[in-house]
């Protein structure tokens, strides 16, 4: 027998009977007899194994190509990739070269130290998400040879004949050729919260993914019931192997503080070469050799050059992602934890990130008119809805151990299932109400009939059947309601319409709802099958209502983030009432009713028209994957930060395209953990806000360091520019100039780093996508402090030339004053709005980075080892006092002017 030449889209052959979209074969669409014929395979016996053989030749094993984790190495090599990181790599060669060794090295340990960080933190993040996967090793039964066989999933090729029972994990995309009581879980892969009632009959060529319902595909979940079914796809042929292609297309993006470091290196590399030029030219104009004068510039350039940047900046992150991993959020890039900071919109999936992904009822709506709202639990107190009660756990295939571990208490379909625990919850003991009232006989539910019937015997030795199903199916079967346990009414026109009206009331709050009814039969010794197959006298005893109901912590979180200026929005793949009324439950659009909009309005939508819908829409149901990433990218262009959170297969190529992927590790799938910059390990939407606070707290954090690091190392520029300029002796050595560096840049920068949040950081609008690190106000408040205490240091060097004339003593006056002066100014870093003196103990690091630059600062005019290197002396009893002065004057000089800007 040949092998059937395969579509690259479904694997089917193009010579088949149906004609889906574009032209192409579709299996959806097709009879299943014309899906087995196309692929050359009896159902009864399954395929060869030489014919195994020759299409798995054709076709390879039956895998997604695998995401795996950067190597080491590659983690290591990322290091070095920012311009700042290879600026100072320039300068250490620059230093060594003209004989400054020191410096060279100092400058050296430096970029091992920054690089040694990021590699230990992205490295362990890389092993707590591997630490999450779980063994994805599963096995299929198959007909092959004329007998069934259990092979390894990898093993399975297009035509093979698969067969399914509850339970089990779809291996492939399957075209269904027997289904009894059906039902597929597919939220992983569309969205879809509730299991999918699945069909052998043939669908619309035109058919959406949610509602292909004589399909299974790939990695979804047999929720109840059994099949038979024909392996359409294999590995990337399989929709979620199309998926796993469209993530593969998305490009990395770098994060906005990467954007920003790099804008800002670049920025430096000009202003280094401006400071060399400059210092070159005013030395050779005032008379000096143009050698010396070379030298100088670039000495002068390389102190210029913030050795602490990239370390200090890879520390913030690194305790960022400390803080993170505490609070059960796994970073898998560093520059990433920023990127929460900056965020203006939160695209989230529905089913499983903002709902619990389980049925839950929500009440019972009984035929006399009387609504029981399900809050907590109590037993119950009223005898209609105890039968209704009953009816839900006789009626019922799904398993019940209330003393077993809650995820391990029940089993079967997700619907039923919620019916047993609602009724444990209203104090039924389940499993002793089965044992008073064992089954007869049952007409298991399925997709055609909508309803499942059971007979029990009663404790009178009388028989009752029970009716659980559509409620247009149920009232079809029901002659009356029943008004109490003992007053029956008929189930006229108008009694009808009332029930009908109730079901679309539910319904229209997003509840999927069944009807409940009973009937009342003679004693044992009747046909009880014959019974269960009956269609009338029935009594209705009303409604449940249930739903996949939010998380009760997202309402806060969302809440808290409207607060800071950040939209959530959902995409979904679920039906457009469900994600309206859980949208209208969550206060997605803060108080007024959502925008929902469905997908096909964005079919024809160009990418301007879609970025304008982005901006005013809460909802986006029965999305594509396809459907997810077009909106993100959109969001992107209208200039806004993008976090995109999800679960599913579905989720993944958006994960992947936002500025930053946020992953759930409990329940989320392999692909959207991979896809994403951010696995949360308790799959709490809350801990998302937690880190935008965090993430906004690091980015502040860093500009508070920035502000303090060029300001001071300005001031060095400054007072050695304008001294060489005037003619005045060079008031620092090289090797001052680079003790000053790494004492004031170490230790009052970490300090910094580990600022608290201020109280109000969730009370601020998001900052713009397009801010510079180094935006214009920051430029200018750098400018002028750094002039300042440049002056303060020129005006206590003129001091100590007049007092001491050139030579040590100057030089150690103005090293110790310009150490200082950038002490106090550490204190003014701390807000560039409140005063030094509000919180001034909040943070303990700052005054203990202060008492080591102290010590070190005495230990460099006091200790003669240090001394002698330095070229220091021991200052006197009138220096101190203006050393003194000077640590003082700039936190009184910027306290005033803080002052003036708060009036």
């Amino acid at each position: 027998m040949s092998i059937p030449s395969l579509t690259v889209a479904v694997g089917l052959p193009t010579d088949s009977q149906s004609v889906g979209l574009q032209g192409k074969q579709v299996p959806h669409a097709m009879e299943a007899a014309a899906v087995t014929k196309s692929f050359e395979v009896d159902p009864a016996s399954g395929l060869s194994s030489a014919e195994v053989e020759q299409r798995r030749t054709r076709y390879g094993a039956n895998a997604l190509q695998t995401t795996h984790s950067r190597a080491a190495w590659r983690i290591l090599l990322d290091q070095f990739k920012s311009l700042v990181v290879a600026l100072l790599a320039v300068a250490a060669v620059v230093a060594w070269l003209t004989g400054d060794k020191v410096e060279a090295v100092a400058i050296l340990v430096v970029l091992g130290l920054n690089a040694l960080i990021g590699f230990v933190t992205e490295w362990q993040a890389g092993r707590a998400l591997n630490a999450l996967r779980l063994s994805s090793h599963t096995t299929a039964r198959v007909r092959r040879d004329q007998r069934e066989a259990m092979i390894d999933t990898a093993e399975l090729v297009p035509g093979d004949v698969v067969i399914l029972n509850a339970g089990d994990r779809v291996p492939a995309d399957l075209r269904l050729l027997e289904a009894a009581s059906l039902r597929a879980e597919e939220s992983a892969l569309t969205g879809e919260s509730a299991p999918v009632e699945k069909a052998v009959t043939a669908v619309a060529a035109e058919a959406v993914l949610a509602e292909r319902y004589s399909m299974l595909y790939l990695g979804t979940m047999i929720a109840a019931g059994r099949a038979l079914a024909v392996v359409t796809a294999t590995g990337a042929q399989t929709e979620m192997g199309r998926i796993a292609h469209l993530v593969a297309s998305v490009p990395d993006e770098s994060t906005p503080l990467e954007r920003r470091l790099g804008e800002m290196g670049r920025h430096l590399v000009l202003l280094v070469l401006v400071i060399a030029v400059m210092v070159m030219v005013a030395g050779w104009l005032r008379g000096e050799t143009l050698w010396v004068m070379i030298e100088v510039g670039i000495s002068l350039a390389v102190a210029a050059v913030p050795e602490g940047l990239p370390a200090v900046t890879t520390l913030i992150l690194a305790l960022g992602v400390l803080r993170m991993a505490r609070e059960r959020a796994i970073v898998r890039r560093l520059s990433a934890v920023e990127t929460l900071g900056s965020t203006t919109v939160i695209c989230s999936d529905k089913t499983g990130t903002l709902t619990e992904n389980r049925m839950t009822v929500r009440e019972y709506q009984l035929a006399n008119g009387s609504a029981v709202k399900l809050e907590g639990q109590s037993p119950i107190s009223d005898e209609l809805l105890s039968r209704a009660v009953r009816a839900s756990v006789l009626c019922n295939e799904a398993s019940f151990a209330p003393a077993a571990a809650e995820k391990e208490r029940a089993a079967g379909d997700p619907t039923e299932i919620a019916l047993l625990v609602a009724a444990h919850g209203l104090k039924v003991d389940v499993p002793r109400m089965r044992s008073e009232y064992p089954k007869l006989a049952e007409r298991p539910f399925d997709a055609d009939s909508k309803r499942m019937t059971t007979i029990h015997r009663t404790d009178d030795g009388t028989r009752i059947a029970l009716l659980k199903g559509a409620p247009a199916v149920v009232l079809d079967a029901c002659s009356d309601y029943a008004e109490s346990v003992i007053k029956l009414k008929p189930l006229d026109a108008e009694a009808r319409a009332r029930f009908l009206a109730t079901n679309d009331q539910m319904a229209h709050h997003a509840l999927r709802v069944l009807a409940l009814a009973e009937k009342r039969l003679g004693q044992d010794g009747s046909d009880d099958a014959a019974e269960a197959e009956s269609t009338s006298g029935y009594t209705l005893l009303g409604f449940v209502g249930m739903i996949d109901p939010p998380r009760p912590e997202v309402a806060a979180a969302i809440r808290q983030a409207h607060a800071a200026g950040i939209r959530t929005v959902m995409l979904t793949g679920d039906q457009l009432n469900t994600a309206r009324a859980i949208a209208r439950e969550l206060s997605l659009s803060e108080g007024v009713e959502p925008l929902v909009l469905h997908a096909r309005e964005l079919a024809d939508a160009s990418q301007d028209r879609l970025a304008e819908m982005a901006r005013t829409v809460t909802v986006f149901a029965r999305v594509s994957p396809e459907d997810k990433l077009r909106i993100v990218e959109a969001l992107q262009m209208a200039g806004e930060v993008v976090a995109v959170t999800g679960d599913g297969v579905n989720d993944a190529p958006a994960l992947k395209r936002a500025d930053i992927g946020i992953a759930m590790g409990e329940r989320g799938t392999e692909a959207a953990k991979e896809a994403a910059d951010v696995v949360l390990a308790d799959d709490n939407f809350a801990t998302i806000v937690g880190a935008v606070a965090g993430g906004r707290t690091i980015y502040a954090n860093i500009r508070k360091f920035v502000h303090f690091m060029f300001s001071t190392n300005l001031a060095e520029v400054v007072m050695i520019f304008i001294a060489i300029v005037i003619g005045w002796p060079l008031p620092l050595l090289p090797l001052q100039i680079l003790w000053i560096n790494l004492v004031t840049d170490v230790f009052p920068a970490l300090a910094l780093a580990v600022e608290p949040p201020a109280a109000d950081v969730m009370q601020q609008r998001p900052r713009s996508s397009h801010e510079a690190l180094l935006s214009r106000s920051l430029l200018i408040l750098i400018g002028w402090q750094g002039l300042m205490l440049g002056a303060l240091g020129l005006a206590a060097y003129s001091w100590a030339l007049n007092s001491y004339g050139s030579g040590p003593h100057a030089r150690t006056i103005a090293m110790l004053v310009l150490v200082g002066g950038q002490l106090g100014h550490l204190f003014n870093c701390r807000s560039r709005t409140h005063s030094a003196m509000e919180g001034l103990f909040s943070n303990g690091f700052v005054w203990g980075a202060a008492a080591i630059v102290v010590v070190l600062q005495l230990l460099a005019v006091w200790w003669p080892p240090l001394t002698r290197v330095l070229q220091t002396v021991s200052p006197n009893a009138m220096d101190w006092w203006i050393i003194g002065l000077t640590v003082l004057t700039p936190v009184v000089i910027v306290e005033i002017t803080k002052l003036i800007a708060r009036r």
